[in-house]
Order: C-alpha cells, then sequence, then structure tokens
C-alpha cells in the first residue's frame, strides 16, 4: 500500500521521519477502519473494529486503546500485542482514552459508568479498578507523566476546559491552565518537563507549555483544526492529527525547523497518531 509523503517547507524532513523515532500507530477511519501500524514506509493493518485512541505500552511490545461495539454503540479498554494478535478487553463496564504508567505496570482511562466522566486507574491486567476524580463536572484525556508521580488530565470544572495535574491515587490537584477556551488532550514531553495540548484560543491548535511556569507557546495555525498531539521519543518532533477541507491527516511538526511532513492516504482518514517508544 502507497504511502504519500507531502512537505510543507523547501526543506523535508523525511530524514527524521521515519528513523530514530519507530512506528507511529494511529486510526483509520472510513475505507479501511481500525488501528494501522506505520513502521519506515511499511503500513500494516493491526484491527478490523470501531477502534480508537491507540497508545504503546512503555517497552513498545503492546498497544491499549478504546473499541466501540453494541447497539447503541459503547466503548471499553482492550490491548494487543504490538502486531495486532492477542487482543483482550480489559473493562466491562466501559472505558475510553487510555494510557499507560511509565513501568506499564498500571493503565489510566476515563469512564461514564457513574453518570459523568470521571478518570480511573487499573492494572494492566484490567483488574484493581480505582476511581481518581470524584465530581459532577466532565473530567477526561488522562495522562500518565513520565516519572509516574502525576496523571495530567482536562476538566470542564470551571465551566471552560482547562487542564489539570494530580497524584495517581487522585490527590494533590493543580490547575495548569486558566482561560475562557478550551484546552484539553495533553501529551508529556518525554523528559516530563512539558505537555502538549489543542486549544481552541484562535481556532484550534497545538500548543506546548512548560508544566511549572510560563505562557503556553502556539505552534499550529491556520485554517485547519489540529489536535491529538503526541511527542516523539526524542522530544524534537510532536505528530498530531490535522483536519482542512473534510480530510484528516497525521502530521509531523519538527520543533526545530518548523517542518511538517503530511502523512496521507489517498481517500480515508487518519487521525489520533502514537510514537512507539525506542
Amino acid at each position: 500500500m502507497a504511502v504519500s509523503l507531502s512537505f510543507s517547507a523547501p526543506t523535508p524532513v523525511i530524514a527524521a521521519f521515519p528513523g530514530e523515532n519507530g512506528a507511529l500507530a494511529f486510526v483509520r477511519e472510513g475505507h479501511g477502519r481500525g488501528i494501522w501500524r506505520l513502521d519506515g514506509l511499511n503500513l500494516t493493518r493491526l484491527t478490523h473494529g470501531e477502534d480508537y485512541r491507540p497508545r504503546w505500552s512503555p517497552d513498545g511490545s503492546r498497544i491499549v486503546f478504546q473499541r466501540f461495539e453494541g447497539s447503541p454503540p459503547h466503548s471499553n479498554i482492550f490491548v494487543m500485542d504490538a502486531d495486532g494478535s492477542d487482543v483482550r478487553q480489559l473493562t466491562v463496564k466501559g472505558g475510553f482514552q487510555p494510557a499507560w504508567a511509565p513501568d506499564g505496570s498500571k493503565i489510566v482511562f476515563g469512564s461514564e459508568r457513574d453518570g459523568d466522566e470521571d478518570i480511573f486507574v487499573m492494572a494492566a491486567d484490567g483488574s484493581g479498578e480505582m476511581k481518581a476524580t470524584r465530581n459532577t463536572f466532565a473530567d477526561f484525556t488522562p495522562a500518565w507523566s513520565p516519572d509516574g508521580t502525576r496523571i495530567a488530565f482536562a476538566s470542564r470544572r470551571h465551566g471552560n476546559t482547562d487542564l489539570y495535574l494530580m497524584a495517581p491515587d487522585g490527590s494533590d490537584e493543580v490547575r495548569v491552565t486558566r482561560n475562557d477556551s478550551q484546552d484539553r488532550d495533553p501529551d508529556w514531553a518525554p523528559d516530563g518537563s512539558r505537555l502538549a495540548f489543542q486549544s481552541n484560543r484562535h481556532g484550534w491548535d497545538i500548543y506546548v507549555k512548560d508544566v511549572e511556569h510560563g505562557l503556553p507557546i502556539r505552534w499550529t495555525r491556520g485554517r485547519a483544526l489540529d489536535w491529538a498531539p503526541a511527542w516523539a521519543p526524542d522530544a524534537t518532533k510532536i505528530a498530531y492529527t490535522r483536519l482542512r477541507s473534510g480530510v484528516q491527516d497525521v502530521v509531523i511538526l519538527d520543533l526545530a525547523s518548523g517542518d511538517r511532513l503530511r502523512l496521507t492516504m489517498a481517500g480515508t482518514s487518519e487521525v489520533e497518531p502514537n510514537w512507539q517508544p525506542v
């Protein structure tokens, strides 16, 4: 299957991708729906369902994801090996937006099982579920810090959507962003110093913020809707989803040069990229 590579700058970044940052997992919508893996120029279909939010395990051997099934459709958390084999269901009461703990022993996820969106933590085999947030507001898109001490997430508890941090047990909440817009979908830089996220402050764009201080830096701009950022393992790039003219593509942003590499598959729509640790 052909992969079309197009560049938005005179100096392409193909030497940097594919390469030292390993494979990408992403979701294809429409024809060929499911989770796919792009490793170099080798494209492999891993699943055939209504599957979203693939996240590589810290050792790169497994992928956790959410799957919609039933009528009306509802989602639960599943895990599979990196080649798409050994698919196992982890939740039965509902779950979405999973992410791994940095040691691979636990998974954080969202669920509406109690009537609103809360964040839960469970062991990597699906046992020992624990509710981390307990309020009447929507808490979602959790991401575990590289040192294992904090979980970043988005919450609507102040009317808009801001980013927060908490300990894995739900204690020690700290508000990270404060504005009238919608900040969501945080992803930690590999060293834990920064968060990439999407915000509609000026239309939906990708921002990066130092976790402890400073204002967010806007990295994308234009008429497209940019969302679902994911750091590369070497922290020099961010993969994200770009929606423009009704078509969604996975885009690689080089933070040093500003060059962008768009991965397009004719007639399809690709979303929610995630980089395999190397």
